[in-house]
Order: structure tokens, then C-alpha cells, then sequence
């Protein structure tokens, strides 16, 4: 009798535990049904909110909360939802890829670079995750001054998707580069003028002979703002002027803009950031 007993206790015990599991499992695979089916993106951001409330330890959930949100263009929201989901799931490809995504749509290619690298190490075949990869790396070489190719460079103005323009985001196609001009100067120094016939030959090109670009001057924050301003301002100048005398390029498709030291692309913490803050940007205009 007593054996019995505690059959029962231990039966009970188990379907205590083990059926609400099971019932949640259940609703949270109708909800990531449901969330797969809505095609109006306010609507699955509400099935989202109350998907996250009842499914807080399921990785799929996070993801698509986070692709919401990216679409959405809610980029930190995104990013905390991608890093929940590969913390509830490390081998969770696509969210490392979705990671690398936000980290190149924000501009920042070294990020990107390891979301993208981590992402393969788990799904290697994934072409579109490789072919971000390779852009990645071309935009981390650039801004970090080392030299990139002529195709390069078109690669990047062909191949990087148009972003719609959001507090933090890039609004078209672009290139940051660590132009080398003489210490405090406009003066274009050698190594400039081997990085600039790169840029030309590559805007005389077929793919981007009729398209329009901006040339933004950065600088970190040594200096007065006035005359950082002055500075970014003849460098963004002397880019231009230096392009259209020295290569098949029409006048009105370059067009120079200078910002100083009010768009850091890195903190002005230590010298390698600021030597990415002191920096000429190539964006072609989507029109």
C-alpha cells in the first residue's frame, strides 16, 4: 500500500513540473507561429511584447523581437535582444548575423567583423553573411588606414544597402578613410595622394562614373572647435579640388561637407581612436 503511495506522489510530482513546461512549449511555438505570420510590423511588435512576457527563456523569441526592431530601426533594442538570444543559444547563427548587420548599418566594421567571423564559425555556408563579411573588412581597413584596391572601393559603393536615415545610422553607401594629409594641415601628403588615385580611378569607373558623392572632413578633438571646423573644412576641400583636377570626375557629382569634431566615429580616448576620428568619409548620395 505504501508502494502505492508513493507512486502517486511520484507521478504527481512529475506532471507538477513537466505538463506546464510542456503547455508553455506549446504556446510559445503558437506565438512564434503567430509572430512568423503577421506581416504588419506594429502588430508583431505586439505579439512580440507579449511573446517576451511569457517565453522569457526561449532564443527564437529574441530573435525575432530583434529583427523587429532592426527593421523598425530600433537599433539598441535589436542588439540587446540579439545578444539574449545567443546567450539563451551560442550556436545561434543568425543572431550573431543580425548583429553584424546593426554594427555596419551604425558604422562600426570591427564589431561587425566578429559578429559576422563568429556567426560562420557556426554556419559556414551562409553567402550572405561571407559576402558582409568581406565588406566589413574592407570598411575596417579603410578607416584604419591601410590600403584597400580600386575594387574595392567600388565594391563597397555597389554593394552596401541604402539605410534610411535614423539618429546613429549611415543613410547611403559609405567609406570612412584615414586620409593622411601633413600634421595640422590641408596639405595632402604622399601616402594621401597614393590612397586619393585609388579613390579616382575608381569614380572615373563605369559602375561609378554618373553617381553623386559627398566628401565629409572629420577631425578628433585637439584644437578649439572653431578651429577644427576650419580644418575639416579645407581637408574635405582639398579632397575634392584634388579629385576633379586630377581625374575625369564632373564638378557637381562631388560635393564637400565638413563636420570638425562634432561626429566621432570612435571616443577620443586614446590615440589609435582619434586617429579614426581624423578622417575623410566617402558617401555616395542615394537619390
Amino acid at each position: 500500500m505504501k508502494k502505492n503511495h508513493w507512486g502517486i506522489a511520484v507521478f504527481v510530482m512529475i506532471f507538477c513540473f513537466t505538463v506546464p513546461t510542456l503547455i508553455l512549449a506549446a504556446d510559445c511555438d503558437t506565438l512564434k507561429k503567430q509572430i512568423q505570420r503577421e506581416r504588419n510590423l506594429l502588430k508583431k511588435r505586439k505579439l512580440l511584447e507579449h511573446a517576451l512576457e511569457t517565453c522569457t527563456q526561449d532564443a527564437e523569441i529574441h530573435y525575432l523581437c530583434a529583427y523587429t526592431a532592426e527593421r523598425l530601426r530600433k537599433y539598441d533594442k535589436a542588439l540587446t535582444n540579439y545578444l539574449k538570444a545567443i546567450e539563451l543559444d551560442s550556436h545561434f547563427a543568425r543572431a550573431y548575423f543580425g548583429m553584424g548587420d546593426i554594427y555596419m548599418v551604425l558604422g562600426n566594421a570591427e564589431s561587425a567583423i566578429w559578429a559576422y567571423t563568429t556567426g560562420l564559425e557556426i554556419e559556414p555556408d551562409s553567402n550572405r553573411a561571407r559576402s558582409a563579411l568581406d565588406l566589413a573588412q574592407i570598411k575596417h581597413k579603410a578607416a584604419t588606414g591601410e590600403d584597400i584596391t580600386t575594387a574595392e572601393f567600388i565594391r563597397v559603393m555597389e554593394k552596401s544597402k541604402k539605410q534610411e536615415t535614423t539618429e546613429g545610422a549611415i543613410d547611403g553607401p559609405l567609406l570612412r578613410m584615414q586620409i593622411h594629409f601633413v600634421i595640422s594641415s590641408a596639405t595632402l601628403s604622399e601616402k594621401a595622394l597614393a590612397q586619393l588615385a585609388v579613390v579616382g580611378k575608381a569614380l572615373e569607373s563605369t559602375a561609378l562614373k554618373n553617381k553623386k558623392f559627398e566628401i565629409s572632413g572629420h577631425t578628433d578633438k585637439s584644437g578649439s572647435q572653431e578651429a577644427n571646423l576650419l580644418l575639416s573644412k579645407q581637408r574635405a576641400e582639398e579632397v575634392r579640388n584634388y579629385l576633379i583636377k586630377n581625374f575625369d570626375i564632373e564638378e557637381n557629382n562631388l560635393v564637400a561637407v565638413y563636420y570638425g569634431d562634432t561626429r566621432p566615429a570612435s571616443p577620443n580616448d586614446t590615440p589609435h581612436n582619434r586617429a579614426q576620428n581624423r578622417r575623410v568619409e566617402f558617401k555616395r548620395l542615394v537619390q
